[in-house]
């Protein structure tokens, strides 16, 4: 539970921030790039200055996220551009000091849907830019482009099922966040998109959801935003498929029926085939 000390450093960072961010984003046309500059600068010298570590960092990440959301609104900025700038602001600032993992993840992604929901914001365009700005800040906290695609997701569906958003629409824009993150990285699209799925599954039935829907839903995701992004819609698909059947597989043999039967033939115009296993090229 968290404490009274937590919540006065979460509304102190908050307050901080706010104004900055409105200020930034109103001086500049690069929105994404404003925050970033505006979230890293302030951790960097908050965290220098207390010398904050465990609950207290996780106050001042989740107090510096929300000013950020506050700020974004109130100007009336595209979320999504702002969510993929305060997380990668929020994991370079850390990182700078040395505190970057992928506990600052899972805090950064959940104050963001959290905000996001509260202030009657677009959390699907929330989860686009926070899984994209995860996967573009992976070299930054060490770690592959798949476990930070599989890592962001994993953060949205179970912060969307906390503040009781549509998880539909969590699961596609995930899946659009990881094909967009990884392009733009050049990393391997086709093996991350499987752990994405793949963390849509098994998060999907820790939070008591239905796997079947959540894995159609998430390659239904994946056509679109490989029909945006010009990408094999068809391998795509496939890899989203495979990655969902597997993760589902390692849960029950009634979870894999389930899955099976909700990603085979034809979604959204596209035959989709299933490989078992599934290898990356």
């Amino acid at each position: 539970m968290q404490t009274e000390k937590q919540t006065e450093k979460e509304t102190a960072a908050a307050s901080a921030i706010k104004g900055t961010i409105i200020g930034a984003i109103r001086g500049t046309g690069d929105v994404a790039g404003a925050i970033v500059d505006v979230v890293s600068g302030t951790l960097v010298k908050t965290i220098k200055g207390t010398r904050a570590v465990g609950s207290e960092l996780s106050a001042l990440v989740v107090g510096t996220i929300t000013g950020t959301v506050q700020g974004v609104v109130e100007v009336g900025s595209e979320i999504g551009a702002a969510a993929k700038g305060a997380l990668v602001g929020t994991l370079k600032g850390t990182q700078e000091v040395g505190t970057a993992a992928l506990d600052t993840v899972r805090t950064s992604v959940g104050a963001l849907v959290k905000n996001t929901a509260e202030l009657g914001g677009d959390v699907a365009g929330v989860a686009t830019g926070a899984v994209e700005g995860t996967i573009v800040s992976a070299k930054t906290i060490g770690v592959t482009a798949t476990e930070a695609a599989s890592e962001a997701v994993t953060a949205v569906i179970k912060s969307t099922h906390a503040v009781g958003s549509e998880a539909a629409g969590a699961v596609k824009a995930s899946m659009v966040g990881t094909l967009r993150g990884t392009k733009e990285v050049g990393a391997n699209a086709m093996e991350a998109v499987s752990g994405s799925a793949g963390a849509v599954v098994k998060t999907t039935a820790e939070v008591g959801g239905d796997v079947g829907t959540a894995a159609k839903h998430a390659v239904e995701g994946v056509i679109t935003a490989a029909k945006e992004l010009g990408m094999d819609v068809s391998e795509a698909a496939s890899a989203a498929a495979s990655g969902a059947m597997k993760a589902a597989g390692k849960i029950s043999s009634a979870a894999g029926e389930q899955v099976r039967n909700a990603v085979t033939g034809t979604i959204a115009g596209v035959k989709v085939i299933v490989k078992e296993p599934f290898k990356t090229a």
